[in-house]
């Protein structure tokens, strides 16, 4: 993965640290310019530039990942289905790190993180609204399809049988997959869907990350992850955006790594790279150990992927890397009593909320 460049240092080059400020002002030369732990990082040393081209190279390894696996496809050898779901997930992982990672080496300021997130907002909305258009239209002519066994049967005054049900999936089936054959999808669509949903999360993330203001607070931003995505999985809200055409705007999509197979399958969440974004801003703001934190992280995607194929479920990654995060750094993240009573609280108001929209969600359903 490529390794970020560290943030830019507000030291000047010429600055002599043994010499007292000719005002007898205690500060560091430009401390005066901005508060310490305000998040906006100074601008590049004088004649060094931000590393664009770090953008620049990730953005060409998706490209040639993601054209070369569809490419070779044809000629792979081919695998379990959760062995090549497993492969390709690990790709998606190790190359929206390495996304993530580039976008923060640039050490921009948090306006233009938040900036760049809202852009990838638009571009997500604009390049997935076509994809789910498209998965609505086959899902209702299909069903309209099938229904008609349905009418049938009805009309002829024929119990509604299991085999009638069973007919009517099988018809309902066929004819997903044969409009879905007469109707591919654009694989370079869904190439910059993935660039666009990855510079949402990277934008949001690295914005939330820089604007952490003490390493305590990491604590309770972990806690209502792993809260809202248990939650979320629990009361069934992925499940629904999973099997509805809204999945477009969620989850990232890459070439199955496995011969025989031309399978792009939904993969991993934007969200929880969005959340990496933020643990990995916070692990180089508060110099907590970058590549430490960076095998947590991984491996907590890893260690849910694999357990959610091993299962057959869907299983939520935020708890995983969240608890991993807090654990590797828990000598470094004290929380002062104060602060324990503000996080008490808060996690009972999230948990209220939490309450209320499951008893609204249960009575609209």
């Amino acid at each position: 993965m490529t390794e970020p460049v560290p943030p830019f240092s507000s030291h000047s080059p010429t600055a002599d640290w043994s010499e007292p400020r000719a005002d007898g002002d205690p500060r560091l030369p430009g401390e005066d310019l901005k508060e310490v732990g305000s998040g906006s990082p100074p601008s590049p040393p004088p004649g060094q530039s931000r590393p664009w081209h770090l953008i620049a190279r990730v953005a060409a390894a998706w490209a040639l990942a993601f054209g070369g696996a569809i490419a070779l496809q044809p000629v792979l050898p081919e695998l379990p289905r959760a062995a090549a779901l497993f492969l390709s997930a690990t790709m998606v992982i190790g190359l929206s790190f390495a996304w993530v990672s580039a976008f923060s080496g640039l050490a921009l300021h948090r306006t233009t993180y938040l900036a760049l997130g809202a852009v990838g907002l638009v571009l997500v909305m604009v390049t997935a609204r076509p994809l789910a258009g498209r998965t609505t239209a086959i899902e209702r002519v299909a069903a309209v399809t099938a229904s008609g066994v349905l009418w049938t049967t009805a009309q002829a005054g024929l119990p509604q049988a299991d085999g009638v049900i069973v007919t009517r999936n099988e018809i309902y089936a066929s004819v997903s997959d044969f409009l879905d054959e007469c109707f591919p999808e654009s694989p370079l669509r869904i190439f910059l869907l993935c660039l666009a949903q990855l510079l949402l999360a990277s934008g949001i993330g690295l914005w939330i990350g820089d604007g952490i203001d003490e390493k305590g607070h990491l604590i309770p931003i972990a806690l209502v992850a792993t809260l809202a995505d248990a939650w979320s999985v629990a009361q069934g809200a992925t499940a629904l955006i999973i099997r509805s055409a809204q999945i477009h705007f969620f989850l990232l999509r890459f070439p199955l790594l496995s011969g025989g197979s031309t399978a792009l399958p939904f993969l991993i969440g934007l969200t929880d790279f969005l959340f990496f974004g933020i643990y990995f801003q916070a692990a180089i703001r508060f110099d907590l150990g970058l590549r430490k934190n960076v095998l947590l992280l991984g491996a907590g995607f890893l260690l849910t992927v694999g357990a959610a194929l091993l299962f057959g479920a869907g299983l939520p990654v935020l708890p995983c890397i969240s608890v991993l995060f807090v654990l590797g750094n828990l000598r470094e993240l004290h929380l002062e009593r104060k602060d324990v009573r503000t996080i008490v609280l808060f996690l009972a108001a999230i948990g209220l909320a939490f309450w209320v929209f499951s008893r609204l969600a249960h009575h609209f359903h």
